[in-house]
């Protein structure tokens, strides 16, 4: 499986304004959710929403119009954007801290899309315990549930004491993965 090509090229001036935001703020905004776990499944699940966590509002709002996005007044979560380029492809700046500040942001992946401009994901091990933490939520989603099995299963070197520690703060269950409740 891989990404669509249409997808990699939405997430070019999405890394442009990414990119645009950091130099702005010196914090980068980070990619989560499904589109997190589109990029890391190389496409096994797919999303057409990009959620953002980005804790300057004014700077991503100016990094967004910056990279040629306009609004989008359908946005579920928080203040929305799509690309005239990439209508398919809504942007969401979801509101709250990143993974409610328990997630470690110096385990984040950066991901270079094109001409330095770079996306930020959230560790695997993060992702994998929100993807839990979703299915329960959720009241048993079995694609937040086949997302974080997916996920754990194309991992390498994953930091098991971080990931048993994500999964409770997430009250998500261990046992969905095949770990011990006791990690």
């Amino acid at each position: 499986m891989s990404l669509p090509p249409e997808y990699l090229a939405a997430l070019f001036p999405l890394a442009v304004a990414f990119s645009a935001y950091e130099a702005e703020t010196g914090h980068p905004a980070v990619l989560v959710g499904g589109a997190a776990a589109a990029i890391h499944t190389d496409g096994a699940f797919m999303s057409a929403d990009f959620d953002v966590v980005a804790g300057n509002d004014t700077a991503f709002e100016h990094a967004m119009a910056a990279a040629g996005f306009v609004d989008d007044d359908k946005a579920v979560h928080g203040r929305g954007w799509y690309h005239p380029d990439h209508p398919q492809f809504a942007v969401e700046q979801v509101s709250g801290g990143y993974f409610d500040g328990r997630a470690d942001r110096a385990r984040c992946l950066r991901l270079t899309v094109r001409d330095g401009a770079a996306l930020v994901l959230p560790a695997v091990e993060d992702m994998i315990a929100d993807r839990l933490g979703q299915h329960e939520v959720a009241g048993g989603d079995m694609s937040m549930l086949h997302q974080a099995q997916a996920l754990f299963a194309l991992a390498d070197g994953l930091d098991i004491d971080y990931l048993a520690r994500r999964i409770a703060e997430e009250s998500g269950n261990p046992g969905h993965l095949g770990l011990s409740a006791d990690l």
